[in-house]
């Protein structure tokens, strides 16, 4: 199964959601890589930290940056792998459009932190019916928004939030029920190149369980 993480913006969470997949998954014994096509490069700086404390289980780490390759790379670790976790880069370019026809779902992390990233999420979304409709056929690659780094009591954030479903109904896409907190242990956890399931953080771990269940959920049906 080929699950990515993308939005058209840095720093909303995409590696985030990544590695600590790859950590949960791993956890339950799957065969699991990671991709990593976003040329900051960190899920690989992640997993070579994990590598340096030699955290087990061990998760492997793929670059792949060529448009004209990553078709038949994708695929092949496919068959290799229970689990491929692919890092999508923060912006549109051929690697994004074939990641997207590739994956069986597309998680698309949303802080709601301005106006601004509504808006480049809704430009996301517009693009991505765009690539839908290259598919011949007749199916669509499933796409969930994931509400990251929210702060409780905000008013701004509560709005923001408010306002996706509305979105999603615009776009045909879907948005997971748990929303992740602003939280040090996410920060920390990713600094020992370890997942936060597999971290000392009870609230963050918790609601990440909360959403890996969810996602496990998809990648059984």
């Amino acid at each position: 199964m080929i699950i990515s993480s993308m939005n058209f913006k840095g720093g909303t969470g995409k590696t985030m959601v990544c590695t600590n997949l790859a950590a949960a998954f791993a956890q339950l014994g799957k065969k699991v890589c990671l991709v990593d096509t976003d040329e900051s490069f960190a899920s690989t700086k992640w997993a070579g930290r994990r590598e340096e404390r030699e955290v087990t289980p061990s998760i492997p780490v793929v670059q792949m940056i060529d448009a004209k390759t990553i078709v038949s790379s994708l695929r092949q670790l496919n068959k290799d792998n229970d689990i491929i976790l692919v890092d999508a880069p923060p912006r549109l370019n051929p690697l994004v459009s074939k990641i997207i026809l590739l994956s069986d779902l597309v998680i698309i992390p949303v802080p709601p932190k301005s106006g601004n990233d509504r808006e480049v999420t809704e430009d996301f979304l517009q693009r991505f019916e765009t690539i839908q409709e290259q598919r011949t056929d007749g199916e669509r690659t499933p796409a969930y928004l994931l509400v990251n780094m929210a702060k409780d009591g905000y008013k701004l954030h509560s709005s923001f939030i408010a306002s996706l479903p509305q979105l999603c109904e615009d776009y045909g896409v879907k948005m997971f029920d748990t929303q992740i907190n602003d939280l040090v242990a996410f920060g920390e956890s990713n600094q020992f190149g370890v997942g936060i399931t597999e971290y000392s953080a009870d609230k963050a771990k918790k609601q990440f369980l909360s959403f890996f269940n969810e996602v496990q959920k998809y990648s059984t049906h």
